[in-house]
């Protein structure tokens, strides 16, 4: 069974006001006609099944509940066999306790052992009051030179949700590979590192973090200093790795 990737999760959990474990009862095809929306070579079913777990959520939700679910499948093509299968939904429950609500088409995983404690962890991680605030803008840039040539830091400062400081650096030295850091203060952490990948503060900043340094966050640089910062963001990035956020596949 595929595992879903650490942004894919944290995504779904970060927007979801609900997450259940649910076991499936029955797939009831719902007409092309009273389909709106339904995207081409898709099947809408609506899905009956037993609540196991409401890992999060305010509202209550009903022992048995249904929800609204898009497969990818053609005209005519049988339903997959779920009756029985368990499965990690997210979204939010209706006014009606018997009805939920998905995010998207796909915000539905297979449920595991090893899957509901990886969605447990994440959730957990992220709505902690300790969490890494979400990542809204780079707000400014600095490079400074060092005394001899290939030396040289970077400094980028961040905007974020909750107005907490977060900023990055990149340390240059002749003949050594950049050393980067990520600093959660107003003071910048000289032994400050890279967050660790699958990690809420990885997962704000692999996933949040433009692609390219905004030319508003360079203003007031000289040209050559502008060009080592922007070199070394991409470094930075790089560094970070990718934030994949590929949905599962569950059929």
């Amino acid at each position: 069974m595929a595992k879903p990737t650490y942004a894919r999760v944290a995504d779904l959990v970060t927007a979801s006001p609900a997450v259940a474990v649910v076991s499936v009862r029955k797939m009831a095809l719902v007409p092309p006609e009273r389909s709106p929306g339904l995207a081409a070579g898709h099947q809408r079913f609506l899905v009956t099944a037993d609540t196991v777990a409401l890992i999060r959520g305010n509202d209550a939700m009903a022992r048995q509940a249904s929800f609204l679910l898009d497969l990818p499948l053609p005209p005519k093509a049988k339903p997959p066999k779920w009756a029985k299968r368990n499965f990690l939904i997210f979204g939010k429950v209706e006014d009606r306790v018997d009805f939920f609500q998905l995010l998207s088409s796909d915000a539905i995983v297979a449920w595991s052992p090893d899957n509901e404690a990886f969605v447990r962890a994440i959730d957990g991680a992220l709505l902690a009051n300790n969490a890494p605030p979400r990542i809204r803008s780079v707000d400014s840039v600095f490079h400074v030179s060092g005394a001899i040539a290939g030396a040289g830091e970077t400094q980028i400062f961040l905007t974020t949700s909750d107005g907490s400081p977060i900023s990055l650096s990149i340390v240059n030295k002749p003949d050594e590979q950049p050393q980067f850091g990520v600093s959660l203060g107003e003071i910048v952490d000289e032994s400050a590192a890279l967050p660790k990948p699958d990690t809420p503060l990885w997962y704000r900043l692999a996933c949040f973090l433009p692609g390219e340094l905004p030319a508003k966050a360079l203003a007031g640089q000289a040209p050559s200093d502008a060009a080592i910062a922007t070199k070394d963001y991409a470094a930075f990035l790089k560094a970070l790795g990718p934030c994949d956020r590929t949905a599962t596949p569950i059929a």
